[in-house]
């Protein structure tokens, strides 16, 4: 499986849990998954939209 795909699947699945919890998963994040998904961005570079969007504290 290639890098583009398995990140793909790794969104995919964490998205519909957060669905079939109650959760939503906004626009704005669909947009940077995709990126990070495309390879625009790398995993910390989401991570990093996250927190500035979401004041999360997350790190790698």
């Amino acid at each position: 499986m290639d890098e583009r795909r398995r990140r793909a699947l790794a969104l995919r699945d964490g998205m519909h849990s957060a669905e079939l919890e109650g959760g939503h998963v906004t626009d704005a994040f669909r947009l940077d998954a995709q990126e990070y998904v495309d390879g625009s961005i790398d995993l910390q570079g989401l991570l990093d939209r996250l927190n500035q969007r979401y004041a999360m504290h997350s790190s790698l």
